[in-house]
């Protein structure tokens, strides 16, 4: 730090350098460490991916909802798509998905 060598780094992560120049290094351990770090981020992103997934299922399932009721309010496919700002092409694509029909 002194001689300025590294020394923001060394402020930050003064004592944790020096834990770890006094502690024998284990390289079983530290592999260990790096595998459930990995595990923890996968975990991490997985969850998230899994709330994306979600809330996409769930206004997928909304609007297929509002499209079921429109057509039953007899409403063509371009109505539909005007009032949802929509394409026809994904209310077709929704209305086959969802297996809605006019009923």
């Amino acid at each position: 730090i002194e001689k300025g060598i590294l020394a923001d780094y060394l402020m930050r992560k003064g004592s944790e350098v020096v834990n770890m120049l006094l502690d024998e290094y284990d390289y079983e351990t530290d592999i260990e460490v790096q595998r459930e770090e990995g595990r923890k981020e996968g975990r991490e992103e997985g969850r998230e991916e899994g709330k994306k997934k979600g809330r996409e299922e769930g206004r997928r399932e909304e609007k297929s909802a509002l499209i079921r009721k429109k057509l039953e309010k007899g409403k063509t496919i371009s109505e539909i798509a005007d009032d949802l700002e929509d394409t026809e092409a994904n209310i077709t694509f929704l209305i086959e998905r969802f297996c809605l029909d006019r009923n």
